[in-house]
């Protein structure tokens, strides 16, 4: 779920209702994990660059963007707890 904070800000939780902040991992139903980022423009989502290009070095976490979370994901993915 995303909700507005009194303040204007987007609040956003998982399907257990835990609240999903930066830099947390959530994994999606499929079992896919993936960290969250958050934007220049204040909303959370999870890196747009490819994956082989990060682990062959080609790219940094983030180069190519960040992929908002939509509301829909909210209600599927899960904060894993470290």
């Amino acid at each position: 779920m995303i909700t507005m904070t009194e303040n204007g800000e987007r609040a956003y939780f998982d399907k257990n209702g835990v609240e999903i902040t930066e830099g947390c991992r959530i994994r999606y139903a499929l079992g896919r994990i993936e960290t969250v980022y958050r934007a220049a423009d204040g909303q959370l989502g999870t890196d747009a660059t490819n994956p082989h290009w990060l682990r062959t070095g080609r790219a940094c976490p983030c180069e190519h963007g960040i992929y908002p979370l939509r509301q829909e994901e909210t209600e599927e993915v899960e904060v894993l707890q470290t």
